[in-house]
């Protein structure tokens, strides 16, 4: 018999205040004697960062730092990466920051490992060889990256995204510590509990959906409701920060089911037009939901009751209708745009977004089939939102 489902996760996950304070055991655990540090410039000037370097020293871990991370990781920046690994005799690999961050940990684990470049393994499931040891350490809320079996990388020869992926990327250990994320502004806050929110509602209507995905993708959703207002309003309120860290978690893990069209069109508004990932994903969300709703109208109405609408009495057409509604609120009341025009986007660019978005590896999971001539329609709706 055919195996139905399978769902992926690290070996461990060590979640709660403090948690960075165990990574050096962390570490020795995983036989680490030379660490290579994946993050950016900006998380190194922070004081959480003096955590990290602290629980390493404590170990006598040695460590090198690679800082070169940006918005949207390139192949360039991937394959420059794997070379200074080696160069420094390097044997396990901590991510440090944001989505971006720990997608260029997996990406870099991904040509070490297996050799010539991130572009030869766009493909999912086409690594070969697993990545060095990988311990993720997320500082957003919001990617959940730190437990997904994905990573999203730009080719810079043809201008678009990837996401190499399968069981061989997975970090080994995700250590979660809500006080890291307590520097995060409130536009990136907003933004990335939209993304946790995106990833949590494409896997429930996802046709790789299964019960697990769903527990975590439900719980998400809810926690997301309660906490990301609170979150963005007062960044130093920890029971909202804890609230958001397990939300971004629990959506990565449903992430096991794909993700759907939010995300093939989303990744072309970061690519052509430079839009952070999480507002893409926000502003996207809305429209496909509705594109979507036709296909998966009892999923959308329980999404709409984990959204905390009230479907009593409504037919299945107007229960669904809710979810994509409740979802454009959220979007304005976190101050985040609900519209390209309001991005400054170029419109001439549809035709280009919509051909690459054909090719993403996030379409198979879409519930319903889309067309060319489908998407670029729902990039124009984009526009008049």
């Amino acid at each position: 018999m055919p195996v139905k489902h399978i769902f992926l996760s690290p070996e461990q996950v060590l979640f709660g205040i403090g948690a960075v304070e165990q990574l050096g055991d962390c570490v020795t655990s995983l036989k680490g004697k030379k660490v290579f540090i994946v993050t950016d410039k900006v998380v190194v000037g922070l004081d959480s960062f003096k955590a990290v370097e602290k629980s390493l020293r404590l170990k006598n871990i040695e460590y090198h730092l690679y800082t070169d991370v940006e918005a949207n990781p390139t192949d360039v920046q991937i394959d420059n990466g794997a070379k200074l690994y080696k160069q420094t005799n390097s044997d396990s690999i901590l991510a440090v920051g944001g989505g971006s961050s720990i997608d260029s940990a997996k990406a870099i684990g991904i040509v070490v490992s297996n050799g010539g470049s991130i572009r030869d393994y766009e493909a999912y499931d086409s690594v070969v060889n697993t990545i060095p040891p990988l311990i993720a350490i997320p500082t957003t809320a919001g990617t959940g990256c730190e437990v997904s079996a994905w990573a999203v990388i730009t080719n810079t020869q043809k201008n678009y995204k990837f996401c190499p992926g399968g069981a061989r990327i997975i970090p080994k250990i995700a250590l979660v510590d809500p006080e890291l994320t307590v520097s995060m502004p409130p536009g990136i806050t907003a933004a990335t509990g939209m993304d946790a929110l995106s990833h949590a509602i494409e896997a429930i209507c996802s046709p790789y959906a299964m019960p697990q995905t769903d527990a975590y993708a439900f719980s998400a959703i809810r926690l997301v409701v309660k906490h990301l207002g609170s979150a963005v309003a007062d960044g130093s309120n920890m029971a909202a920060r804890e609230g958001m860290a397990m939300a971004a978690l629990e959506a990565g893990l449903a992430m096991n089911a794909n993700t759907g069209g939010v995300h093939a069109l989303g990744h072309q508004l970061s690519t052509q037009y430079g839009i952070p990932h999480g507002v893409a994903m926000g502003l996207m969300m809305p429209i496909i939901m509705d594109f979507n709703m036709i296909a998966c109208l009892d999923r959308m109405a329980d999404i709409a009751v984990a959204m905390g609408e009230d479907i009593t009495g409504l037919s299945k057409q107007e229960a669904a209708g809710k979810a994509p509604a409740a979802v454009l609120e959220l979007q304005k009341s976190l101050g985040l745009p609900t519209s390209l025009s309001e991005c400054n986007a170029d419109p001439t660019l549809i035709k280009v977004c919509a051909k690459w978005a054909m090719t993403d590896t996030s379409i198979p999971g879409n519930p319903r089939e889309m067309t060319q001539e489908q998407i670029e329609a729902l990039f124009k709706k984009a526009f008049e939102e």
